[in-house]
């Protein structure tokens, strides 16, 4: 009796730590043809969620295994299409994190720890999912091995997966941000949570009543994922994804690089260095302020043609030119990919005023500040624009009245004035029908379900219409028939004059010569030296000059323009000035060049602008 108990003990004892699942009890070709399958079903998980966070269908990263910042979930939330724009993106990424979560753990359970260890590492190099496929390892050991092999597989399963809850919990919500907000960034791993133990209920309850065959882990992975697929196309759609991708998050008002930086450190360095420094004592100057300024006139000449001077020690912030090139790549690849895109006059608008950024080298002259300019329309952006502009279902965009204001432009450099005015006066219409529909538009709710709010349709805010129809405004103002007459010497000048370029450093004498060829009768004349006044870097002498353009041509448009200009001056002098005196006599002189405005040209296209800027000054004391 002793020795067959003690023979029982020594078989209790053998068996493994790590238990043999009741699937594998079954013909061992069926089981592996239905384990490749669910292989192949759960593969098409990890690619579809690479595809719809990074937009490629394979995205691993070598460095998101010892970056503890790529561990995050938080980008999922908010990369690619964001849950508070497009909420559909909750249940999707639940749907597809539950079966991340709980396959392999079923596979583990069900069959055996090995057969789970592909599916791990799918969820590692498909998903890219470095720590999350090292929980998922976890879990599948623990749910393998014989102490947590429970009677009820559910509670086994459900105790088993609490590393990918905790996971959920560390790396999942958003940073720096509202509590709310935060709070709704676990929205998609609560779904996927629901997910996983739907997913195991289903698989573990069918198979409780068919012994576990082997093929239910597939059946529910295909149905899941397809489920994920379908509610993304069908809810939120690939064409919105590429646009969010590709367009949308590259805007390039938002890009560091575009924003101003001070070139003088980096100046600094470059005269410091010994390298640098001894090529620049062989072709420039050795004294240093004589250098400093050779060496700013030669990047000014060098940025106005293409890329930085070789010898310049040239810091990241500074190095715009391939991000410039990566943007355009961007848009572009959206561009092929979503040709008949609702979206594509977005995209059509980034790439031209991409395009369009320039640095105002005479600005870096001047504050030594690399500073960009895009309100000149240049040769390179003008087909940009016409595509845009010329598409049947992208001309009535609001992006399209940027390009008609544009194109006018160049027509109107072209002495193709007619043309140009029908143009501007399409703009002016539309800017102004745009700007009622926004009015309309409800306001923002101030409850928490304000946090989800549907993309914009276009980018075109109430505060660029605003400024675009100035523009259109004071350009038609500019070609129409006061400035111009039907000599051709006339045209060709006003031609000439609008496709000016203000940045260029040739400016202020390209004006000269054409003053030159005007006399005190040319329509044109005002405006020239209104345009000579403004370039006028002292503060009090721009204004007296401004003062006496007014009073010698108070009937024309550049009279009206230079009192215009005078008040915005006394205005930025007003709000700049620190002496409570002078503070004060910048006050009462810029209302009263505004309500002198007003009073004196109440239908000028200036007249509203005007009004808005004496309601928003104080009242004199």
């Amino acid at each position: 009796m002793n020795e067959n108990e003690s023979g029982k003990t020594q078989i209790a004892g053998s068996k493994p730590f790590l238990a043999v699942g009741p699937t594998l009890h079954y013909s061992h070709k069926n089981v592996l043809s239905c384990w490749l399958v669910a292989i192949a079903a759960f593969g098409l998980c990890g690619f579809f969620w690479s595809r719809i966070l990074t937009g490629s269908f394979w995205s691993f990263n070598a460095a998101s295994v010892i970056s503890p910042s790529l561990w995050r979930l938080d980008k999922a939330v908010t990369s690619g299409v964001s849950i508070f724009e497009y909420p559909w993106q909750i249940l999707v990424l639940g749907l597809l994190m539950g079966v991340l979560a709980v396959v392999p753990v079923l596979i583990s359970q069900l069959m055996s720890f090995r057969y789970s260890v592909p599916f791990i590492l799918e969820v590692f190099f498909l998903a890219n999912l470095p720590v999350f496929s090292f929980c998922l390892l976890v879990s599948c050991i623990a749910v393998a091995c014989r102490p947590l092999r429970f009677r009820s597989r559910f509670i086994s399963l459900a105790l088993c997966t609490s590393v990918q809850v905790v996971y959920w919990g560390f790396w999942g919500g958003l940073r720096n941000v509202e509590p709310i907000a935060w709070g709704f960034s676990f929205s998609p791993w609560v779904v996927a949570w629901l997910t996983a133990l739907a997913f195991s209920g289903l698989v573990l309850g069918i198979g409780h009543f068919t012994r576990y065959k082997p093929g239910l882990v597939w059946i529910f992975t295909t149905v899941f994922v397809v489920l994920a697929v379908v509610t993304f196309e069908t809810r939120i759609g690939f064409d919105d994804l590429d646009y969010q991708l590709y367009v949308a998050n590259n805007n390039p008002e938002d890009v560091v690089e575009f924003h101003d930086h001070s070139i003088t450190s980096a100046l600094d360095r470059t005269i410091a260095d010994p390298t640098a420094r001894h090529y620049l004592s062989a072709f420039y100057p050795p004294e240093p302020i004589e250098l400093r300024a050779e060496l700013k006139r030669e990047i000014q000449s060098r940025l106005s043609r293409g890329p930085w001077p070789s010898w310049f020690v040239l810091p990241s912030e500074l190095d715009y030119q391939p991000k410039k090139q990566w943007l355009l790549s961007e848009y572009d690849l959206f561009i092929k990919r979503r040709p008949n895109s609702r979206r594509m006059p977005v995209a059509l608008y980034y790439k031209a005023m991409l395009s369009e950024y320039s640095p105002d080298t005479e600005l870096l002259g001047q504050k030594e500040v690399l500073h960009f300019y895009s309100d000149y329309p240049h040769e390179l952006s003008r087909s940009i624009w016409w595509s845009l502009y010329a598409h049947r279902d992208f001309g009535k965009s609001p992006e399209s009245i940027e390009a008609r204001w544009r194109i006018a432009k160049h027509l109107a450099g072209q002495r193709a004035f007619l043309q140009a005015d029908e143009l501007l006066a399409e703009a002016e219409v539309m800017a102004t029908k745009r700007l009622k529909e926004l009015e309309q538009e409800p306001a923002a709710s101030e409850t928490f379900l304000g946090l989800f709010h549907a993309p914009a349709d276009s980018v075109m805010t109430k505060v660029k219409l605003e400024q675009l129809d100035m523009r259109s405004k004071e350009l038609r103002y500019l070609i129409g028939p006061e400035n111009r007459t039907d000599k051709k010497d006339t045209q060709e000048r006003l031609a000439i004059f609008v496709m000016l370029n203000p940045h260029a450093r040739d400016y202020g004498w390209r004006l000269e010569e054409l003053l030159e060829q005007t006399d005190k009768n040319d329509p044109l004349r005002d405006n020239i030296l209104l345009a000579k006044a403004k370039l006028i870097a002292d503060d009090q002498a721009r204004g007296e000059r401004l003062a006496a353009l007014y009073k010698e041509f108070k009937d024309t448009d550049g009279g009206m323009y230079a009192l215009y200009e005078l008040a915005r001056l006394k205005i930025s002098q007003y709000q700049e000035a620190s002496n409570q005196d002078r503070k004060k006599e910048y006050l009462l002189e810029a209302r009263s060049f505004l309500m002198s405005f007003v009073g004196l040209y109440p239908n000028s296209f200036c007249s509203a602008r005007a009004k808005q800027m004496l309601d928003e000054l104080p009242q004199a004391d």
